[in-house]
This record gives structure tokens, C-alpha cells and sequence, in this order.
């Protein structure tokens, strides 16, 4: 009996546990996809030597910052940005940067999505 009640208990916390996943992830996936505008971000190539592409797509069309930084936290570039509805792409050249891991950052009005880059 005890089994029993204990293997119920069991059930109904685990059930419980992965509903509330359920719930939270389908609200993440609402939030991201209404506030900010911009999804489906990546670099391409990456790694790179010489250039590379910032592809992402935009809700509308808005003004956008995208920066670089050195794992230091450095701004080692700025740039403005007018997005078009749908497909866009933001070329960056590694000038005289050193070789290493950089992070890029799109930034809207509510939201920042940063990634790494890496120049070889």
C-alpha cells in the first residue's frame, strides 16, 4: 500500500514537473518571438579569416546596434543598422584584429542577442 501511494506521489510530481516545462517553454517561445524582432541569428562563415556574415531576420523594419567586443568586454566595433522586413545580413571584416574569440551583439529597442565569432 504504501508502494502504491509513494509511486502515485511519484507520478503526479514528475507529471506535474514536466507540465510546468511545457508551459514555460511554449510562453519563452511567445515572448522571443513577439518582443525584439529579430531571430534565426548567425555568422557565417564562422570560424573565419578575412569576413564574415551576421544573417538574421527581422519582423520590420526598425534600426538595430550591432557591436563587437574582445572577450575583455572592449568595443572594438559599432555600427548602426536599418533592418528590412525578412532576410538580412551585416558583413564584418576582421581588419588588422588578432586571431581569437570575439563576441557580436545585435541589440533592439527590448531585447540583445550576443554570440561568439571566432577569427583563425
Amino acid at each position: 500500500m504504501v508502494k502504491k501511494l509513494l509511486s502515485i506521489l511519484f507520478l503526479l510530481t514528475f507529471s506535474t514537473a514536466i507540465f510546468a516545462q511545457d508551459i514555460e517553454s511554449v510562453d519563452k517561445s511567445i515572448l522571443e518571438n513577439s518582443i525584439g524582432g529579430i531571430h534565426n541569428v548567425v555568422a557565417s562563415p564562422n570560424p573565419f579569416s578575412v569576413t564574415t556574415r551576421i544573417r538574421f531576420v527581422a519582423d520590420d523594419v526598425f534600426e538595430i546596434d550591432f557591436f563587437v567586443k574582445d572577450l575583455l568586454g572592449n568595443t572594438i566595433h559599432v555600427e548602426k543598422v536599418k533592418t528590412k522586413k525578412g532576410a538580412n545580413s551585416i558583413p564584418f571584416y576582421r581588419g588588422d584584429l588578432e586571431s581569437g574569440i570575439y563576441i557580436y551583439s545585435l541589440k533592439t529597442e527590448s531585447k540583445v542577442i550576443s554570440k561568439r565569432i571566432v577569427i583563425k
